[in-house]
């Protein structure tokens, strides 16, 4: 079955009638996010993310945005471990809000909160949190799903805005990382962007003042240094039996936690 929005089954709008009876019971299972080598992250995610996973553009359809490298090897987090824990220490904004996303209905603008019904602490036993009580009124629990998906929609939306910026400014690149695993494995990551270090020093005061009272520099510094951990999520990719991988860059043209940061 095709995944939706990277990591969702079937989505379905959260509904008082047919939800009514149901709850929600987190899990410590990081199995659905077992194939994503990168995911969308936002700004207000970069100063923690930066420390452990490299911060890289990509250009889509409804334009730039920004994705946290997970794994050097294509279908690949690695990240997640055999027994599906997520054995980082930060867990990316994306995955923690499932199973609930936003999406935005046909012929409309609205947007609407959804879950993925294959999500296995689904259930109709009470197990959990409760969507709605008895009366078909939303608990206390949906409130703060619902607050949170918000503010990761609007922090996704001004992300977006940022990522514009960027290429509005010509400072991005194609760029590629190529590795060699222990084993004698090669391999290389495309198909991304970074900001280009010669393009940015080139900017002249009154462009890095701007940046600087936007916030925007903040976020090109901590690209900048997330950068540096690729050779650490190169080396997390590798099988068991390599203790050690090295990485060279190359230029070529869960709900549980109610919070962002």
């Amino acid at each position: 079955m095709t995944k939706q929005l990277l990591i969702y089954d079937n989505v379905v709008p959260v509904n008082r009638q047919t939800h009514r009876g149901m709850s929600v019971r987190q899990t410590t299972s990081f199995g659905f996010a077992k194939e994503v080598n990168s995911v969308p992250i936002v700004d207000v995610e970069f100063p923690r993310a930066c420390l452990e996973m490299p911060i890289v553009f990509s250009r889509t359809e409804t334009g730039i945005v920004s994705l946290a490298l997970l794994g050097a090897q294509q279908n690949q987090n690695a990240f997640v471990d055999e027994n599906d824990a997520w054995t980082g220490r930060y867990v990316p904004a994306f995955f923690r809000r499932y199973p609930f996303v936003f999406a935005v209905q046909e012929d409309s603008e609205q947007m609407t909160l959804c879950l993925d019904e294959t999500y296995e602490g689904l259930n109709g036993e009470d197990r959990g949190e409760r969507m709605f009580d008895s009366e078909g009124t939303e608990s206390s629990y949906l409130r703060t799903v619902l607050r949170f998906v918000e503010e990761y929609q609007a922090t996704f939306n001004r992300t977006q805005a940022f990522c514009d910026r960027l290429e509005e400014a010509c400072l991005l690149e194609e760029a590629r990382v190529d590795y060699t695993l222990a084993d004698g494995t090669k391999g290389g990551v495309t198909g991304f962007l970074r900001v280009s270090n010669e393009k940015f020093r080139a900017l002249d005061d009154e462009q890095i003042t701007d940046m600087f009272r936007s916030g925007d520099l903040d976020l090109i510094q901590a690209h900048l240094l997330s950068m540096q951990q690729i050779e650490s999520v190169v080396a997390k990719s590798a099988p068991a039996t390599a203790p050690a991988a090295e990485a060279m860059e190359e230029d070529q043209p869960a709900v549980e936690d109610m919070g962002l940061h």
